[in-house]
């Protein structure tokens, strides 16, 4: 038996028990371990002369991680007959903040838009704006202006970063327009996907460099796991980004990429059954008097209906809506609701609101919300699997108090 290596008990006890894999797991294991070790000083030495490659500590990279972003990867890629290679990070804010860093430096452009997260635009002002990186806003309605705002210096790099639909008015980007845009005055081109997910709407297949989403939300969908990830079919890019992953810090873990793996199991299902429920939302919301105006493009009369037909399978599971005025009525309705959850994220299995005003979009100047729609009155609902009768009579009861 092993234990007879050892004189003294205690060395049992600090040594790796050794387990013994007959046949492999129906389901990814998580890989527990920080570190990886080697048979060989020499094979050590190898292995680190050639990362990313094998293991030898997660930070680096875990197997569990990896697997898990490759599957992401494929998802992004899927039917595009090219290869694409994905990363896991701790957060979605810290897959955009590695993508930016990688491909931006000082006297550089950001070109986005102006109804982005409020978070992003705050990483792109705070953070990016220390380092000497402007951020300008474009009508993405009109692809010509990207060249006038990215200027005529050749040696700046532009960036060009779309949120389509966008959080919290739903407006969608021609992706095929900007995509043909970028390639033709040679301007990086990055999406967050993480409102349509590949399920509805694959970047990739229209030009974009780097992919990036918040696996906390659809993904995972089940609100038990923080993360984000990267994808581009760039491999030197990839590498590129994993440096700066590797030196920042910013990896995820076996466990979370574990639970996110779990999610994605059934995204499909959840997107299109979740999709179909806001479909019909926000039907019923269009007819009640005391909503003033709702945000789908799911809906005909939406400006971006025509557009989402074109390049979405669906026309995704977030409706956002004006109840009433101000901002006391929308806190009224808001208190008022009983079953539908007030918490700060989306894309879980069950109703989830937000008040851009007052939390996504706090930070964000008050004209520029408004200019972008985003009035005190609005309400983001992240419509979830319960029956829409029941999501229907939890609002028409708070609407009611009004």
């Amino acid at each position: 038996m092993e234990s007879t290596n050892f004189k003294h008990i205690e060395s049992l006890c600090a040594s790796e028990a050794k387990i013994r894999l007959s046949t492999p797991a129906h389901k990814i294991p998580i890989v527990a371990s920080s570190a990886f070790k080697f048979n060989s000083i020499e094979e050590g030495i190898e292995i680190f002369k050639n990362q990313p490659g094998d293991h030898v500590y997660t930070r680096y990279g875990n197997p569990t991680v990896e697997a898990v972003a490759q599957k992401i990867a494929d998802l992004e890629a899927f039917g595009l007959n090219e290869s694409a290679f994905g990363l896991l990070t701790s957060s979605g804010m810290a897959a955009i903040n590695l993508t930016l860093q990688t491909l931006l430096g000082p006297g550089d452009k950001i070109i986005t838009q102006g109804n982005l997260y409020g978070g992003t635009t705050e990483l792109f002002l705070k953070v990016f704006g220390k380092n000497q990186i402007e951020t300008l806003i474009s009508d993405f309605n009109n692809p010509e202006e990207l060249e006038k705002l990215g200027g005529t210096d050749p040696k700046q790099k532009k960036l060009v970063y779309i949120e389509t639909p966008a959080n919290p008015t739903l407006q969608c980007y021609n992706l095929e327009e900007i995509g043909k845009a970028c390639k033709k005055f040679n301007y990086y081109f990055v999406v967050d996907n993480t409102f349509a997910t590949p399920i509805l709407q694959q970047p990739l297949k229209f030009l974009a460099d780097v992919v990036v989403h918040s696996t906390t939300k659809y993904l995972h969908g089940h609100g038990a796991s923080t993360g984000g990830a990267i994808v581009t079919t760039d491999f030197n890019l990839h590498k590129r980004i994993w440096d700066c992953l590797k030196l920042s810090g910013s990896n995820s873990n076996p466990f979370d990429a574990w639970l996110i793996n779990i999610g994605l199991k059934t995204l499909s299902i959840r997107m299109l059954k979740q999709s179909e429920h806001a479909l019909q939302l926000a039907t019923a919301l269009e007819l009640m008097p005391k909503i003033k105006r709702v945000f789908y493009p799911g809906l005909p009369s939406n400006n971006s209906h025509t557009l989402a037909s074109k390049q979405m399978k669906a026309f995704g599971a977030i409706v956002s809506f004006e109840v009433g005025e101000s901002l006391e009525d929308a806190i009224r309705f808001c208190n008022a609701l009983k079953h539908c959850a007030m918490a700060p994220s989306l894309g879980e299995t069950d109703t989830m609101v937000l008040h851009p005003a007052t939390m996504s979009h706090l930070k964000i100047p008050k004209e520029q919300r408004l200019k972008y729609d985003i009035k005190d009155s609005l309400i983001r609902f992240s419509i979830g699997l319960e029956h829409v009768e029941d999501i229907l009579d939890d609002i028409k009861q708070a609407l009611s108090v009004m």
